[in-house]
């Protein structure tokens, strides 16, 4: 009997290890905050958010889903800079359309590539005209392709919504500015088909929500093994990022947390596109 104690002890302790976080990243949207009332740097609520970034439990990367600058200049990025390196943790960016141009190519080089982290896919994109084509395209099948036996789970990051339409189930999201919307994307026909033939789980983020308060803070959609997640800040009152864990059993665990309490705290948890 004491054998059989011991070993379910054993097994409990184990159990429990492996739904602990093996690593940490956060992804925020729109950071440059408000388009009326923009600054030079970062959205302020963002900045004062960075110490408890850096200080999160095995935080170990983040991504900026775009709109990181109002203005692609280099005084812009400049500023934008001395902020982001105020972070202790690698930051990657999938640029928006206020950030593409001379000065992101001069800076970083790359609008779209790839890294492994943690036996984890990270894909960074960056649309073109909200659809994901030409090269990039079959530079994304080629990247899945190439990686997918050997991952876990597959982390997607872009900027638009590229899910999103007026006309479909997501309408009721309101993103930051729909006269940028060209009317459709090629998601569903051509990308999303390759995505759910997949035996990993895939999660798409995107930042082109929160600008102001009129528009939605953010969106959580998730069906068999896809899930669609949109952050943004800019509004004042709903202003968020996420942070997400994966455990030692790949499990993901998602926080959305409020930029504008004092102290942060987690806002409404990240169940469903629709909000409360």
């Amino acid at each position: 009997m004491l054998y059989v104690i011991i070993l379910i002890g054993i097994i409990s302790c184990n159990n429990n290890e492996m739904h602990k976080p093996k690593y940490s990243f956060f992804v925020a949207g729109h950071t440059y905050g408000n388009p009326i009332n923009f600054q030079f740097g970062l959205h302020p609520p963002f900045i004062n958010s960075i110490p408890l970034i850096n200080s999160y439990q095995k935080m170990s990367l983040g991504v900026l889903t775009g709109d990181v600058v109002p203005k692609p200049t280099q005084i812009y990025w400049d500023s934008a800079l001395v902020d982001i390196n105020k972070l202790s943790i690698p930051i990657h960016i999938a640029p928006g359309n206020h950030d593409k141009g001379f000065e992101f190519e001069k800076i970083f080089t790359d609008y779209y590539y790839d890294f492994t982290y943690e036996d984890d896919l990270f894909i960074i994109l960056s649309p073109t005209n909200w659809n994901i084509e030409g090269e990039q395209k079959k530079y994304l099948l080629q990247t899945i392709e190439n990686n997918y036996h050997y991952v876990h789970n597959i982390f997607i990051f872009c900027h638009e919504l590229i899910w999103w339409s007026p006309d479909n189930q997501f309408g009721n999201v309101e993103i930051n500015y729909r006269p940028h919307y060209p009317g459709s994307t090629n998601y569903w026909e051509e990308i999303n088909p390759v995505l759910e033939s997949l035996p990993n789980q895939v999660v798409i983020f995107s930042g082109d929500l929160g600008g102001t308060d009129k528009v939605t803070p953010y969106m959580y959609y998730k069906n068999d093994n896809i899930t669609l997640i949109a952050t943004g800040m800019g509004g004042g009152k709903r202003d968020n990022i996420v942070i997400v864990e994966v455990s030692y059993n790949n499990d993901l665990n998602y926080k959305l947390i409020g930029l504008n309490d004092t102290p942060l705290s987690e806002m409404d948890k990240l169940e469903e596109y629709i909000l409360p």
